[in-house]
């Protein structure tokens, strides 16, 4: 070669760039080596997110491709669903946002943390107080015979305060009696509170045609049928919306009495239950015996109870820190089954076959 072609090649040489891949790709290429090795460790993929959020921590399409990944693998780990909202949260709209919470109340819907988070969210992005209102709602419809669903009502409570909404509050307060929850006592205390100030706005003859009529014993003493809330709260102010009710006052504190006598023997049932309850999240290490036994006795308690929608909702719950004990499943499936709800059956065997009581790397727990 010519002296002058070869320092030409030099010079060529030396100033083509070198190719780096990029982080996506290199996420990519990760992700890709989990999957060759038939990896499913947990560790492994925690690992993973650890490095994404470390060295691209602002580059969504990584962070996407990564908690995405992750989240297929284990759709039940409810806390990076919240973690890769609060990215989307940091580097995208707030119709992305949604969107991802919407993705992890279908992999989810029975998780209060969940719900927590997004209507913690729902309150400072929505502009209309009737759609917050309806997002809380909608978490109350799955959640709302949770033990542990008192962090989502004084969620909806704080958000009610706020609108300065008596209505409103009047009907949360009532219906946070409904259901034991591990605050009932206080929630109790709270709607006397409003009773009582309630009764000090009404006229001076209508709070005495109200202490006439209304003694403890006739409050209590109610049947335990279904209470048509709705009714009650919506019949609370005159036509014209401003003044109290007195009579609808006293339907309302007499419901709010037998739902609370109703709900304190409940709650008397089923703390030790709860109490016992060690490890309300999934994860991949195997419960303790005590644990597993604690939660067939609950559900054999529940059972016995004859609230369908409670028994549905309390397996939906037992089957996040359960997920891969196939004993949970079948039974799920058998019980529904035998009530007639062959359809829910169905759905619990195809979520369990297709995605949690499957072989992993670290053996927990029963198969199917």
């Amino acid at each position: 070669m010519e002296p002058e072609a070869a320092a030409a090649a030099l010079v060529s040489d030396a100033a083509a760039p070198e190719h780096h891949p990029s982080q996506l790709d290199v996420f990519k290429n990760r992700i890709r080596l989990l999957h060759d090795r038939n990896t499913h460790g947990f560790d492994a993929w925690v690992s993973l997110i650890s490095a994404a959020e470390g060295m691209s921590a602002d580059d969504i399409d990584v962070i996407s491709l990564v908690y995405n990944s992750f989240l297929l693998e284990f759709p039940l780990c409810y806390g990076y669903w919240i973690k890769y909202a609060a990215h989307k949260a940091r580097l995208c709209t707030n119709r992305d946002v949604v969107d991802i919470y919407e993705q992890a109340v279908q992999a989810v819907p029975h998780s209060v943390d969940l719900w927590v988070s997004y209507c913690g969210f729902g309150t400072c992005a929505y502009e209309e107080p009737a759609d917050i209102r309806s997002l809380f709602e909608r978490a109350l419809s799955l959640v709302e015979k949770d033990y542990l669903c008192y962090r989502l009502w004084d969620k909806y409570i704080e958000f009610e305060t706020s609108q300065k909404q008596l209505i409103q509050l009047a009907s949360i307060y009532i219906n946070t009696l409904r259901f034991p929850t591990k605050k009932l006592h206080m929630y109790y205390e709270s709607f006397r509170k409003l009773v009582t100030l309630s009764e000090q706005e009404v006229t001076s003859c209508a709070a005495e045609r109200l202490s006439g009529k209304m003694h403890t014993s006739e409050m209590i003493d109610g049947e335990d049928s279904e209470l048509d809330i709705s009714n009650i709260i919506a019949d609370l102010f005159d036509q014209k919306g401003v003044h109290l009710s007195p009579e609808a006052l006293k339907r309302y504190s007499s419901a709010g009495e037998r739902l609370y006598k109703r709900s304190s023997k409940i709650y008397k049932e089923i703390c030790c239950f709860e109490a016992s309850i060690k490890r309300p999240f999934f994860h991949v290490k195997p419960l303790d015996e005590d644990q597993l036994e604690n939660w067939h006795q609950y559900l054999d308690f529940v059972e016995k109870n004859g609230d369908f929608d409670w028994a549905v909702k309390l397996y939906e719950r037992c089957l996040i820190p359960c997920a891969n004990y196939s004993e949970f499943w079948i039974r799920y499936s058998e019980y529904v089954d035998a009530k007639g709800g062959r359809e829910i059956a169905n759905h619990a065997l195809v979520r369990a076959s297709s995605c949690f009581v499957k072989e992993t790397s670290q053996g927990c727990g029963a198969r199917v």
